[in-house]
């Protein structure tokens, strides 16, 4: 496979896993902005921009607390700059197109099956602005649109052949997911300490957005404890997007890849996914659950190396030196 090929393909899979994730996290804020207080609705909304790492387009995130009317409208905008904003590229509707523009560069990578479900969710998207949904169901469109991720999914398991493409695809998968999972980690304990177990509602939000509030509530009932709920998002091996779990499946492709024709390009990259799970064994097992500032600190090294990571796939698989073959 030519290594655009693999990059192509690579990030197609990390936008709209992105773009899945953002969708998640907008529907949450949906259900907040008619039920919660203006405080706990700017809370939620900060934790949200500081998960994405960004402010809101054209101006800072400024506080409407005691301000309801404000604070209405503030939701549309900022909803609507997370959403259908052009000119901000983590929008969902930026995600979007650039998966497909990565999947109509690289059809015969793909199944029929994945570019149609990819295009007509694209299509889907496009034709419409936040105002057609707003006064609608505006949770509904964004379960709709994460549930086209999930299915591009599916097709992709189902229709790809297991080489490189699929491994590449897979590859991008892991790496956005562990990434995503802890910006939002990060982003909740700095605004809702361990210690303070008076925001259920918000570490059961947390758990949604993570897509893991089924798992959760088999092991342990609704009692969303935070520490508890931390370390199931961040160190649950048996969690499918818990960060250890993608990490171990990232390690997996990495191995495929590497009996498949990459063994000297891979090996600095299984070193990189060996010390993000060090990390997860050693000093997140042994920090002090209760200790907000410490807790941000482990996940913030582990975001490190998954950021050492992806600048490893990107220079190991995709922009290597080309060898000369007449060379000695």
């Amino acid at each position: 496979m030519l290594s655009r090929a693999g990059q192509g393909l690579y990030w197609m899979s990390r936008y709209l896993v992105r773009g899945g994730h953002l969708c998640r996290l907008l529907a949450s804020q949906y259900s907040v902005i008619h039920d919660r207080s203006v405080e706990d609705i700017d809370r939620s909304w900060r934790r949200i921009y500081d998960a994405l790492g960004r402010e809101p387009l054209g101006g800072s995130l400024q506080s409407s607390e005691g301000r309801e009317r404000i604070m209405l409208a503030d939701a549309y905008t900022l909803t609507d700059d997370l959403t259908f904003e052009r000119q901000n590229p983590d929008s969902v509707l930026s995600c979007f197109a650039m998966a497909r523009e990565n999947a109509r560069q690289h059809r015969n990578h793909i199944s029929n099956e994945m570019w149609t479900c990819l295009n007509v969710a694209f299509l889907e998207m496009g034709d419409r602005q936040l105002i057609d949904i707003w006064d609608g169901d505006a949770r509904a469109f964004f379960l709709s649109t994460s549930s086209a991720t999930l299915a591009f999914s599916g097709w992709a398991a189902r229709t790809m052949y297991r080489d490189d493409g699929w491994h590449f695809l897979q590859l991008g998968r892991f790496v956005e997911r562990a990434l995503l999972t802890i910006a939002l980690a990060q982003a909740q304990v700095r605004l809702y300490p361990l210690a303070d177990h008076s925001h259920a509602l918000d570490w059961e939000s947390l758990l949604y957005m993570c897509e893991a509030c089924a798992s959760y509530r088999r092991l342990h009932s609704i009692e969303y404890e935070p520490t508890r709920v931390l370390h199931f998002l961040v160190a649950d091996a048996k969690l499918s997007n818990s960060v250890r779990h993608v990490l171990e499946r990232a390690s997996g492709t990495v191995t495929d890849l590497r009996s498949g024709g990459h063994a000297a390009r891979s090996e600095d990259v299984s070193e990189l996914i060996d010390q993000a799970v060090a990390l997860l064994d050693e000093d997140w097992n042994e920090r002090d659950p209760e200790d907000d500032q410490l807790t941000c600190n482990i996940l913030g090294r582990i975001r490190s190396a998954c950021l050492a990571l992806h600048d490893q796939i990107e220079l190991n698989y995709f922009h290597y030196a080309i060898e000369d073959a007449t060379d000695p």
